[in-house]
């Protein structure tokens, strides 16, 4: 039996029916990057955090401030609870915290839980795609056109044990994955991640500084293409005291 403990730190008892939206590393670090991203634009407050004796030894730094690298995170306003970890979750700690986190959504009477991740890029279109126990959900997504709901497939990890629990219990888990670089941090799928939240939550969580981040990993991605291009024509040069770039 594993250890993992979610601590409260703020009362968070007021929240009618919450839905509860997780971000964990992953292909591209898209759900942990998106969930920063909503915490950051909905201004929500520090709630919580998760423990235990095989997470990794660190803290995340945010605003000059060490916190707890798996946290918790709440907006009344917005009724909403992010629950977002900055390291990766150990395979043996999976179990373990699928089951806190479930508890914990439970405990709060929340509306749902949402998982926020990547999947592999297949394509340049960059596709989003939703997995859910709530077929009431898949219907919507797919009349609305907002994402491709997952025929057949698999999902593992913290997410893959959730949507198991939510379709055995009869209770609303959804993940949202977009289709991400594996090689690099992705804020481009993130921000496609967020905007299909948006439209599934009918809230308004600003994109703005990751699509900026996009456009300029971009530039700076093709700027590299480009040098390496004229590297590989130049060749290596024969000027005495030059380098082999120059």
């Amino acid at each position: 039996m594993g250890d993992v403990e979610i601590h409260k730190t703020a009362d968070m008892g007021k929240m009618k029916k919450p839905t509860v939206v997780m971000g964990f590393p992953g292909t591209g670090l898209v759900g942990s990057v998106a969930a920063s991203q909503i915490v950051d634009s909905l201004q929500m407050a520090f709630g919580g955090y998760l423990s235990s004796s095989e997470f990794a030894p660190l803290a995340a730094i945010h605003d000059y401030k060490p916190m707890p690298a798996a946290r918790i995170h709440y907006s009344e306003k917005h009724n909403l609870i992010v629950i977002i970890s900055e390291m990766t979750i150990p395979v043996s700690s999976s179990l373990d915290v699928a089951d806190k986190v479930y508890e914990f959504a439970r405990s709060m009477d929340a509306s749902s839980i949402i998982s926020l991740g990547g999947i592999s890029l297949q394509d340049e279109k960059r596709g989003v795609y939703v997995v859910s126990s709530d077929s009431a959900m898949v219907k919507d997504v797919i009349a609305k056109k907002i994402a491709k709901p997952i025929k057949e497939g698999a999902t593992t990890g913290v997410t893959g044990i959730l949507l198991t629990k939510g379709t055995l219990e009869n209770f609303p888990v959804t993940t949202i994955l977009a289709e991400s670089s594996e090689e690099y941090l992705d804020p481009k799928a993130a921000s496609n991640v967020i905007k299909v939240l948006n439209r599934i939550l009918n809230v308004q969580i600003n994109t703005a500084r990751l699509e900026k981040e996009a456009e300029d990993f971009s530039k700076g991605i093709k700027e590299a293409v480009i040098k390496a291009k004229i590297t590989k024509k130049k060749g290596p040069s024969t000027n005495e005291g030059g380098t082999m770039y120059g």
